[in-house]
């Protein structure tokens, strides 16, 4: 779900880098509390948001490695 086919990767990236800057400055949270939001941020919200996405638009969420055309099976 993190590649380059999710168009929501970089501006998570970018939005929980700037996040992570901010805690920095304004606050004195501790590292493991400001690598903990820029973790959320940049690797659970992409996925989810495109998984939302997907959902409403009907898509199925496969696997993009996958070929669910292609059944060895049948």
């Amino acid at each position: 779900m993190i590649s380059a086919g999710n168009p929501y990767v970089l501006p998570s990236v970018l939005v929980g880098a700037a996040v992570y800057l901010a805690l920095s400055v304004l606050t004195d949270a501790s590292v493991l509390v400001r690598v903990g939001v820029l973790v959320a941020i940049a690797g659970v919200v992409p996925v989810v948001v495109n998984r939302v996405v997907g959902a409403v638009r009907g898509e199925d969420a496969v696997d993009a490695e996958v070929d669910p055309v292609a059944d060895p099976e049948e």
